[in-house]
């Protein structure tokens, strides 16, 4: 005869195993990617298939921005960040990471969990966070031939033949693989360390892009003309200003080449996914942790306040998630309140939602958006750098306002900057606009060689295509992508490009893998 506790565990059972399973998630991350860098977001010469695919079948977040970091690894701030859930000052802090982590967060509601790739947030808190991993780098930059890599959840290095992207996606591949069949959903993330340098990808860039003239980044300058206090970091010495158009050309080529590779290795992923019957019951994510400059207002690195270096690209994709374009601007620390939402379970309240848009680097380095309009500060040695640019007029910020009539006043964004200081609790002394400032106001530079077209698309201004004065005959013409047609425009094969590749019976398309 069945006791009374057995026979309410015979009832309940079945109803436990009717419960629908959650989705799995798959995080795909870059490493120093910047926002346009998609060919499906406007980018003509770049060669991404896989993350075409990818925004045509997601959520494309247009304005997606990493909020700032501390020190010159920007990505340590934006990575603690991403698995925290919290704002910058918050997620750095010294408790940062003493809340449960996203990894954490799933494991407790029944995730099984995997890492494979750059971590970058100390070794305990790798441990704690996952049950499973794979190949680990877990330091900083890194080589992309051969690197040196622990096996988790070891600590000890040894050097790994082959190419970083490849391993990395390797790893991740056959934990996809070993999931058939398995009860319980699984978060992976795979965090790949490309396109950071060093970028060692010159037979990738012949392969991948021959001779083609690259478009250089907006505004491409050989020099910095501002002062942001950090104009002799690591990052601009890579290739030390003043620059030429031609070594940009190279750097970006190369640059370039590693997102195509990694493309490729995401295409991979996907095709296991799809192989295995699981990629439409898989959330996928894709993002990047900081932007860079590669050549942009005379900068190489991302230690700055423009766009091109707080931008990254997001793209969501899978059960739950509309086709779309969202501009609403969003800060990337978000994602794990999203995530929680999309798989049925309340976020836990540590975690924040995106507030004022408000940024940091360092101490001497922030800006202020208010409405479209935004404004940076940059103290230095001299002085301080005050700049505003109307990012619905001027996206690829060109055009300083700052000391024309045209700025916002000073009273307004003392008040605003205020408020977003209180919010994110940043302890710093506040960088004042009433300071004597050192810079003066200038106009759009006449560009010397191709740069991107304007692709931008803003939180509550359509895009607007910025034309710069007397465009030499080599820029190429501005080609805006609307959000009612980015998703769906055909994309054509360029002469210069690799015929696309199929790899195995998925339609994702991959192109040939560089031999590991």
């Amino acid at each position: 005869m069945l006791t009374r506790r057995e026979a309410l565990s015979t009832l309940i059972a079945p109803t436990l195993r009717a419960q629908p399973r959650g989705p799995n998630i798959l995080l795909l991350h870059s490493d120093d990617q910047t926002w346009n860098t998609i060919r499906a977001w406007g980018n003509r010469d770049i060669i991404t298939p896989n993350l075409d695919k990818l925004a045509a079948r997601g959520t494309s977040f247009r304005n997606c921005y990493n909020q700032g970091g501390h020190v010159p690894a920007v990505c340590v701030a934006s990575r603690a960040m991403l698995m925290t859930g919290k704002s910058l000052f918050r997620a750095t802090a010294k408790d940062g990471l003493d809340t449960p982590l996203l990894p954490e967060f799933l494991k407790d509601n029944g995730y099984d969990t995997f890492f494979t790739g750059k971590w970058h947030l100390g070794t305990p808190a790798l441990q704690r966070a996952f049950q499973n991993g794979g190949l680990v780098h877990l330091g900083g930059m890194g080589p992309q031939i051969d690197p040196e890599l622990s096996r988790f959840p070891e600590t000890s290095k040894s050097k790994i033949p082959g190419r970083a992207s490849v391993l990395f996606a390797n790893s991740c591949d056959d934990f996809l693989k070993s999931r058939k069949n398995q009860q319980n959903p699984f978060f992976a993330y795979c965090a790949f360390t490309a396109p950071h340098d060093p970028r060692e990808a010159a037979h990738l860039a012949a392969q991948y892009y021959g001779n083609k003239d690259l478009s250089l980044q907006r505004p491409w300058l050989e020099k910095p003309q501002r002062d942001n206090g950090e104009l002799t970091v690591r990052d601009e010495m890579v290739v030390p200003a003043p620059r030429t158009s031609a070594q940009c050309h190279k750097e970006l080529k190369d640059y370039y080449a590693l997102i195509t590779e990694l493309d490729n290795q995401i295409g991979r992923l996907l095709n296991t996914l799809e192989t295995q019957s699981q990629l439409n019951n898989t959330i996928v994510v894709f993002c990047s942790d900081n932007g860079l400059a590669m050549g942009a207002h005379g900068l190489m690195g991302k230690q700055s306040m423009y766009e091109h270096s707080l931008k990254i690209p997001l793209i969501l994709a899978g059960p739950g998630i509309q086709s779309r374009t969202e501009n609403k601007p969003i800060f990337l620390y978000e994602l794990y309140n999203r995530l929680a939402k999309l798989i049925g379970r309340p976020a836990p309240n540590h975690t924040e939602t995106t507030g004022p848009l408000y940024f940091a680097y360092r101490d001497f380095q922030r800006a202020l958006r208010i409405g479209d309009q935004k404004i940076a500060w940059a103290k230095h040695k001299t002085g301080l750098t005050i700049e505003q640019y109307d990012l619905s007029k001027d996206p690829y910020e060109e055009n300083n306002l700052q000391g024309t009539s045209q700025a916002i006043p000073e009273g307004k964004i003392e008040a605003a900057l205020a408020k977003a200081r209180t919010h994110y609790n940043d302890p710093h002394p506040t960088l004042s606009t009433s300071t004597q400032a050192t810079n003066h106001p200038t106009k759009p530079q006449t560009p010397s060689t191709r740069q991107q077209p304007s692709t931008v698309q803003h939180a509550s201004t359509p895009q607007t295509a910025h034309t710069p004065q007397r465009p030499s005959p080599r820029q190429r013409p501005l080609t805006p992508q609307h959000p009612s047609t980015t998703k769906t425009a055909s994309t054509p094969r360029h002469a210069s490009e690799p015929r696309l590749q199929r790899s195995g019976p998925s339609s994702l398309t991959a192109y040939p893998t560089p031999t590991a």
